[in-house]
């Protein structure tokens, strides 16, 4: 049973918002994320009963359902931007009982089932350099100073929304980031590994470390399905 608070959240962790769904996503929206998460789409956040629309923000897509939402997104506007990512956004007002799931499911329905993306997983030297102080700290090249737009310098409102966007979302590039120095090991990734916590959660076939259970069973499941061969 949902509490009090339920709804009223940001992003949460997506193993506990699957465990506990009636808590995070509003009884008519539920049946759409599963319908994503049986895809192997995860997503970020959806709305609440206060919002206009009705709208999923997806977490990752694998290229091929990525090119295909670009694709959709420039004729359809049910494909597009949304709550702190890109999504899905039906014109359906939320209430409590209203049918959003059939206005959903068949833009769900021309997504792939797609594998675990970088979101549930980290490589090899990702958790060396996180997770076993196996790291050294370098400049961040995607970092760059941008100079803060500012309005009065715009004609076009338009361009400078734009700017702003990008000037915003460049602040939360760090300086420097931490990358894996095998100098720093101590001993063989092996051991490393299985006196984590994450030792049960690797796949030895593509090298890849999955954040929790949720990841992996979705991982593992994809395997078995598609029948991915052996890297």
């Amino acid at each position: 049973m949902a509490s009090d608070h339920a709804y009223q959240y940001s992003v949460v962790d997506m193993e506990e918002v699957a465990n506990d769904i009636e808590e995070f996503i509003i009884p008519e929206n539920q049946e759409a994320c599963k319908l994503l998460w049986s895809k192997n789409i995860f997503t970020r956040m959806c709305n609440n009963y206060e919002n206009d629309n009705s709208w999923i923000t997806f977490s990752m897509l694998d290229e091929d359902n990525k090119r295909l939402f670009d694709e959709l997104s420039l004729s359809n506007p049910c494909f597009g931007k949304t709550w702190g990512g890109i999504g899905l956004t039906v014109p359906v007002k939320p209430g409590k009982g209203v049918d959003a799931y059939s206005s959903f499911k068949p833009l769900i329905d021309m997504f792939a089932y797609q594998d675990v993306q970088k979101d549930g997983y980290m490589t090899k030297e990702e958790f060396l350099a996180f997770y076993c102080m196996c790291f050294k700290v370098v400049a961040n090249p995607e970092y760059r100073v941008m100079k803060e737009p500012k309005a009065d310098d715009y004609t076009d409102i338009l361009e400078f929304l734009k700017d702003w966007d990008e000037y915003s979302s460049h602040t939360l590039v760090p300086k420097e980031i931490r990358v894996f120095d095998e100098s720093k090991m101590e001993m063989s990734f092996e051991d490393y590994l299985s006196n984590s916590r994450f030792a049960k959660w690797y796949d030895p076939d593509n090298e890849r470390i999955y954040y929790n259970q949720f990841y992996y069973d979705a991982h593992m499941k994809y395997k078995q399905i598609s029948k991915v061969p052996n890297f």
